[in-house]
């Protein structure tokens, strides 16, 4: 069976395709430049250059498939404008799924994110069945959000296609700029002194990169058309997320907690100065709210209905961090 990826240079992508290729389908990967080191390298993935922007590359790649699964996103919130955000996350899902429909694929699995669902309520995860409470935070939730509506209106058409919300990715694999949460893994195991916001309350959700991309492959056969499934693992506020990947690691690292706000004003201002001279700082107010929110969230309706398996968050931390320690 053939199928086509998008996303494929990407951290979910790269496993994704690998994975797929075990399992003996043919991945067609469209990919923006031929020669990336981070194209996943097997017999049975097969590289098309093109873009999810250009109809007519999607097209070229997705001939003869008989499923898609479209893993492409823009996410880099330190990136102060909606275009790249809309033309990747909309009119590049657009373009994906209406190549999908052309040549009637069997089925589209869409990889979307929890952040379309808000914040969740302290101590109350988020589920498939809650409304969004609060406006948009960021250009990344919006064109999520609008590209999950692209879906419903290809469902109407006739096309087949399932959403997975994914919540927080950690586990080895691809260096990638967008997995936060092994950059900050391997702070703690590498670094003597790690500087944090003092919000370690803040609770999150946390899932193995290994149920992802098996999440994908169940949702492929099982799951249903039209439907949304929250993909996670386990809830985890930062004080406890930090004790445990100190204690797995054998980390000193000593962790000092500085003023929440000082901080967002202290990192508004170098992106201000950085702005005047034409630089761009690592982090932004933005990206740091979004870090900064209560996102606990529950997979239930995927365990019960995908027949999905979680990865115990404490042995997913052991292996990401003998990855990382290499």
């Amino acid at each position: 069976m053939k199928v086509l990826l998008t996303g494929a240079t990407g951290y979910v992508g790269h496993h994704l395709a690998l994975k797929l290729a075990s399992q003996n389908f043919e991945v067609h990967a469209l990919v923006r430049d031929l020669d990336s080191d981070k194209i996943p390298k097997h017999k049975k993935i097969i590289p098309f250059k093109g873009n999810i922007c250009e109809y007519e590359s999607v097209q070229n790649a997705i001939r003869n498939c008989d499923y898609v699964f479209h893993a492409a996103a823009f996410t880099d919130l330190k990136y102060n404008k909606i275009d790249k955000f809309y033309n990747t996350n909309v009119f590049g899902t657009k373009n994906v799924l209406e190549a999908s429909l052309e040549e009637k694929v069997k089925k589209v699995i869409y990889t979307s994110t929890l952040s379309t669902y808000g914040p969740a309520l302290y101590h109350v995860p988020i589920t498939e069945t809650q409304p969004r409470i609060a406006s948009y935070s960021n250009d990344y939730e919006l064109t999520k959000s609008m590209s999950e509506e692209v879906v419903s209106e290809y469902v109407k058409k006739g096309l087949s296609c399932t959403i997975l919300s994914l919540t927080r990715v950690y586990g080895p694999g691809l260096k990638t700029y967008s997995n936060g949460v092994n950059t900050m893994i391997s702070k703690i195991i590498n670094d003597k002194v790690f500087f944090v916001p003092s919000k370690l309350n803040i609770e999150a959700n946390y899932v193995f990169i290994d149920d992802v991309v098996n999440a994908q492959l169940l949702a492929l056969e099982k799951g249903k058309t039209g439907e949304k499934y929250i993909i996670g693992g386990e809830n985890s506020n930062y004080k406890t997320l930090f004790q445990n990947i100190k204690e797995l690691s054998k980390s000193k690292i000593k962790i000092i907690q500085i003023d929440y706000d000082l901080v967002k004003n202290s990192i508004a201002f170098l992106n201000n100065l950085n702005s005047i001279f034409g630089r761009s700082f690592l982090l932004t107010p933005k990206v740091l709210d979004s870090l900064f929110t209560n996102r606990s969230a529950s997979s239930q309706k995927a365990i019960l209905t995908l027949n999905y398996k979680r990865t115990p968050f404490k042995v997913g931390l052991e292996q990401t961090i003998n990855h990382l320690s290499k």
